[in-house]
């Protein structure tokens, strides 16, 4: 039997916030191959557990002390123990210090790896170059960070597989009530939700300000994927919390989080271009937020960028070049609401569906 051994490696302490990987990690292991996790971890975030017989968890703790062993240190020695047990085919390199990380022991053990490319590269770091050129292939989430890639890399376009940033779980949900329990948000109110990140990056106090505008019977949710509740940010915003906005800080896993958003009217997911720059403009499929609202039949109002226009192209949302402008966008809506949340299922099924990508990705790496 061939070699059916794979090792993921993480620096970030964070795999229920990286759907797609976590999407992949479950479809190899029903594959019948032995995944073996080597991962820090920080209490700020949930600790994961698969519950699945041939998925492994090797976890070190993220340095919090200048006195402690670095992390990337404690992972490197952990890399090496698992390799000597395991001797996987391949190691996938799931965030950028990973990559790096094997990178480097590429060069002391016969091994080879997978850059699964999370978020795109800092074009200036050498290092994170060297890490994308020499790995073996780079699962990246659509042509947007291909292309990207291609030109400003030395990257063939045979090493490119795709899988956009979706989660594991079925299409779902409809009729939930989660959020109305969770933060007893009256039933003739209806929600819209912001998922994920809370921060500069996406333009959450301006949301929230924008939120005066809405009509009486509009609330805003921001639920954060990880604990916000020492973020200087997040504390300002309670300091000058407008009426119409909640907050929901408690982390979910996935299928809980499908839950969450299906009890929502509407979903926000607006980016800052000068924060951000190029992640930004060329977000495409990248965008875990987006894939889940369409998921779940919930329509988007998303920022207008090129990537993000496949939105208006099936008419699943609309696009906003303002934060001004997201209340009309929810009037725009409301009135075809059932259209557009049709067209989110559609959009979701014909675009993010990681059922479409995960064979394919099998097929080229595992069995050639």
């Amino acid at each position: 039997m061939k070699n059916r051994n794979v090792i993921v490696l993480l620096r970030v302490p964070f795999l229920d916030k990286i759907p797609s990987l976590k999407t992949l990690i479950i479809y190899l292991s029903k594959q019948g191959y032995h995944i073996t996790i080597v991962s820090a971890y920080n209490e700020k975030y949930p600790q994961f557990d698969f519950q699945l017989d041939n998925i492994s968890i090797c976890l070190v703790k993220q340095r919090s002390k200048a006195f402690e062993v670095p992390t990337s240190i404690k992972l490197l020695i952990k890399s090496v123990s698992v390799w000597a047990k395991r001797r996987p085919k391949f190691f996938i390199g799931g965030d950028a210090s990973a990559n790096m990380l094997l990178l480097r022991l590429s060069r002391i053990l016969p091994i080879k790896y997978i850059n699964f490319l999370l978020e795109y590269p800092d074009i200036n770091s050498s290092k994170e170059t060297k890490s994308l050129e020499c790995a073996s292939y780079i699962i990246t989430h659509d042509q947007w960070h291909s292309a990207f890639l291609q030109e400003h890399y030395k990257i063939g376009v045979k090493k490119f597989l795709f899988l956009p940033n979706a989660s594991y779980t079925p299409m779902c949900y409809e009729g939930e009530n989660y959020l109305y329990g969770e933060l007893n948000i009256p039933m003739d109110k209806k929600i819209i939700l912001h998922s994920g990140g809370l921060g500069k990056w996406f333009l959450c106090k301006e949301l929230a300000c924008s939120t005066g505008s809405w009509p009486d019977n509009f609330v805003l949710v921001f639920h954060t994927s990880h604990m916000v509740n020492t973020s200087p940010y997040y504390k300002d915003m309670i300091n000058n919390i407008p009426e119409k906005v909640r907050f929901s800080i408690q982390p979910v896993p996935n299928e809980v989080l499908d839950k969450l958003v299906a009890s929502a009217y509407i979903g926000i997911a607006l980016y800052s271009v000068p924060e951000l720059g190029y992640r930004a403009l060329y977000m495409g499929l990248a965008a875990g937020k987006i894939g889940n609202y369409l998921k779940c039949g919930i329509p988007v109002i998303a920022s207008d960028l090129p990537s993000l226009d496949y939105i208006k192209k099936y008419e699943c949302g609309v696009l906003v070049t303002d934060v001004s402008q997201v209340g009309k966008a929810i009037l725009t809506i409301q009135e075809h609401y059932e259209l557009y949340s049709k067209n989110a299922r559609k959009c979701y099924q014909e675009l993010w569906n990681p059922d479409r990508y995960l064979a394919e990705i099998e097929k080229n790496i595992f069995r050639s």
